[in-house]
């Protein structure tokens, strides 16, 4: 996609934990801002794909900002926070990776137009599509931690080439065009690569999730 989560809190505690959380987690870029303020600005010049917040919520958050939000809200809230009805997602407190994960993995990357033409709208044989591009996927999110680690950027290549088909398959367009990307330029540029390898991984993973 990739990920790209801007969080928004003005307590520093909370903040250490956001940092805690995302540095076990290298593939999801995020920034934090502590003030509603700077939300027109840090939209319109970054490229975020998920905006997290447990500041104290107005009730009118999202129809103050609804001219600029355009992508999903997560409001963590404590069990006493009423929150009026609203069109982010809600969860409780305290923040973890689990919960951001869900949250992550709520907004849909597939599309399978192009799977059912290929398959011939055959439901078994899409099935046994999904279940091949399922354990590959699931092998590579094993596996490429270790290679990342020890910069086996041959394997790596060859890992990312094969699943580079599998994504135009599941019109993963964005990750498509990192995997090409990858592909054509980890050999020569392996720093820059090494980093949107991370990035592809959580792709993977929220793949996955939504596959089974």
């Amino acid at each position: 996609m990739p990920i790209k989560v801007l969080f928004i809190d003005d307590d520093s505690s909370q903040q250490n934990v956001i940092k805690n959380i995302l540095s076990e987690n290298l593939g999801v870029k995020y920034h934090i801002i502590d003030s509603f303020e700077l939300l027109e600005t840090e939209l319109a010049t970054n490229n975020y794909t998920h905006i997290v917040t447990h500041q104290k919520i107005k009730s009118t958050f999202l129809k103050d900002y609804s001219s600029i939000i355009t992508i999903p809200v997560l409001i963590l809230v404590n069990e006493n926070f009423n929150l009026n009805e609203t069109s982010a997602q809600v969860s409780q407190l305290p923040l973890n990776y689990s919960n951001l994960f869900s949250f992550l993995c709520a907004t849909p990357i597939l599309a399978f137009e192009t799977l059912e033409k290929y398959a011939m709208g055959d439901p078994d044989f899409i099935n046994q599509v999904k279940e091949l591009i399922i354990e590959e996927f699931e092998d590579n999110v094993k596996e490429m931690p270790q290679l990342i680690e020890n910069k086996d950027l041959k394997e790596i290549k060859s890992k990312t080439h094969q699943m580079v088909s599998k994504f135009s398959l599941l019109e993963m367009n964005d990750t498509f065009e990192l995997s090409k990307e990858i592909d054509l330029n980890i050999l020569d540029d392996p720093e820059k690569q090494l980093l949107n390898v991370k990035d592809l991984l959580i792709d993977v993973e929220i793949a996955l999730t939504q596959l089974k």
